[in-house]
């Protein structure tokens, strides 16, 4: 398990939380999350995380976004903010 503030991940059971309540995220969308927690200060470029989150799986830049945006909407749903945009270099955990 890996925690941040409200933030935890259950590596082990490929579980996330926040403050408790369980928010589920498809295996992309938990590495992706994953990637930016390990580094929780850093921001990271598309590219970045296209290597640390996707490992060998071809995808776009754009794609990277469509994850975040998902991850943004599942975690507003019980009321946490995770993600947030660095413009000009790509996105960092977005926690207090």
């Amino acid at each position: 398990t890996l925690s941040r503030g409200p933030l935890s991940l259950d590596f082990e059971a490929w579980r996330a939380f926040w403050n408790g309540a369980e928010v589920t995220l498809t295996v992309m969308e938990f590495n992706l999350l994953a990637a930016l927690l390990r580094a929780p200060t850093k921001a990271f470029s598309r590219d970045e995380l296209i290597d640390r989150a996707y490992e060998g799986v071809v995808v776009s830049d754009r794609t990277v976004d469509s994850h975040i945006r998902r991850v943004r909407q599942k975690f507003a749903a019980v009321g946490g903010t995770v993600v947030e945009t660095v413009h000009g270099i790509g996105y960092r955990l977005g926690l207090p």
